[in-house]
């Protein structure tokens, strides 16, 4: 793997915990650009991990069937396509709630929530951003199954914490009352 490769993946994973950072300490337009800005390089981090690992297990197979191959493939990109696939609704939710985000218009489980998302998608990373620097990924190019099943548990939690993030934005939101 290109040094140069991982390190931008990894600049990318710092600079979205470093965005989620900023959305903690201030509030309103500026809250909402960093969340946004953080979930972004959080997908581009993603989409180039998927790609290196697309890469690494299509090399090691090419002489299995592709059933297996496939399989393999599952496996070793779930997680990540799990991370993916709720990071893009939460962009979803965040795009389509602008005004009711920013004005503060949402109710206080709104922001515990978006905050516990948050904080789930830091321990994944950094679980990510270590896994990927270790020796037995870079010999394999597959994550270990205990990584990888962390990875799902708090892939569950997270989908739990958006789905009641998404109840509070469609139907609990109010009129400027806290």
């Amino acid at each position: 793997m290109n040094s140069w490769y991982s390190g931008i993946y990894k600049a990318f994973i710092l600079a979205s915990v470093i965005s989620f950072c900023i959305s903690f300490f201030s509030s309103g337009i500026n809250s909402y650009g960093s969340i946004l800005t953080g979930y972004s390089t959080l997908v581009l981090a993603i989409l180039m991990i998927l790609i290196t690992l697309f890469n690494n297990i299509l090399r090691a197979t090419q002489m299995n069937s592709s059933l297996n191959s496939t399989m393999l493939l599952v496996k070793a990109t779930g997680p990540f396509i799990l991370m993916l696939a709720i990071i893009g609704f939460l962009l979803y939710l965040t795009i389509n709630y602008k005004t009711i985000i920013v004005n503060g218009n949402v109710s206080s489980s709104y922001n515990t929530f978006t905050t516990i998302g948050i904080l789930l998608f830091f321990l994944q990373s950094s679980i990510v951003f270590s896994s990927l620097t270790s020796p037995s990924f870079q010999a394999t190019g597959k994550l270990p199954k205990l990584i990888s099943g962390t990875l799902y548990l708090l892939g569950v939690l997270s989908i739990f914490s958006t789905w009641i993030v998404y109840i509070t934005l469609k139907y609990y939101t109010t009129d400027g009352f806290q």
